[in-house]
């Protein structure tokens, strides 16, 4: 504030220049002056002089704004990532995967039976990587692609007999996955985002293939799996949105190791953002 004295010397006149200022990825809110909340790229709010007065998560999460003030209800938000890319390499390699495997998939299990596994695998990953690392912008739709991974596993085993080579053809789906997932484990690569998609990926791809029953048995034990696959898919995507709405709480500290090792002290420490509970303004 800047106070300055009258002519009269009885009273002062004191200029409010402190406002609300949201800052960071946590819509933090601070009572600071425009041109430090610019400096730390904040939204200053000159009309307003309290915290209590604004938004910060409103401000910070745009679109279509939110329904209740202290509630995440941008539903939508967990499947928007799998449509959008963090750049042109970005979206050539998930244009490159669908023009090949997923293609290839559609021919085999035809459009509906892969896009619910792409889609399902795609929410599914996002809100784990959502609940586990709350702080970092996530893009691309590696969830669901890793997603389309698994059924091509499902696939293999579902369909055993009628491979040449069943066993080959499984070991090296399995040798490509362990790359992958090693890969996801140097920084800025979300981790979280492509088991949640593969474990989804794998459920639904049980419930939805298409697979040859060689006799009743057979019919009937691949018809207990897919019953099973299903609602073990419903529980879970149950439980990731009750954690993620109603538990925000939550967090796993040692589960940072699934998505970054830290060979050096700052290797990881940008891209995890730290694994620590949600709190409100």
């Amino acid at each position: 504030a800047v106070v300055s004295t009258q002519s009269t010397g009885e009273y002062l006149d004191c200029e409010v220049s402190a406002r609300p200022c949201c800052i960071g990825l946590q819509g933090e809110c601070v009572i600071i002056s425009q041109e430090e909340c610019e400096f730390r790229q904040g939204f200053f709010y000159e009309n307003n002089t309290l915290c209590s007065q604004v938004s910060c998560i409103t401000e910070i999460c745009g679109l279509s704004g939110f329904l209740f003030d202290d509630i995440p209800d941008q539903f939508y938000r967990a499947l928007l990532p799998t449509f959008m890319h963090a750049g042109i390499i970005h979206l050539l390699i998930t244009l490159v995967f669908q023009a090949t495997i997923l293609r290839d998939q559609e021919k085999f299990a035809g459009w509906w039976r892969i896009g619910f596994i792409y889609f399902a695998s795609g929410i599914g990953g996002t809100m784990l990587s959502a609940i586990l690392i709350p702080y970092m912008p996530e893009v691309g739709a590696s969830g669901a692609l890793y997603g389309i991974l698994a059924s091509l596993l499902v696939e293999v085993v579902v369909n055993w007999k009628i491979y040449k080579s069943p066993c080959i053809e499984l070991t090296k789906l399995i040798l490509l996955l362990a790359i992958l997932f090693l890969v996801g484990l140097l920084p800025w690569i979300d981790n979280f985002a492509h088991i949640g998609g593969f474990v989804f990926g794998f459920l639904t791809a049980f419930v939805v293939l298409p697979h040859i029953n060689y006799s009743e048995e057979d019919r009937i034990a691949k018809m207990v799996v897919q019953i099973v696959c299903g609602i073990l898919a419903v529980i879970l995507f149950a439980l990731l949105f009750i954690v993620f709405y109603l538990a925000q709480g939550s967090t796993c500290e040692n589960c940072a190791y699934l998505n970054c090792i830290p060979f050096t002290d700052s290797f990881c420490q940008d891209a995890t953002m730290e694994l620590r509970p949600r709190v409100g303004n």
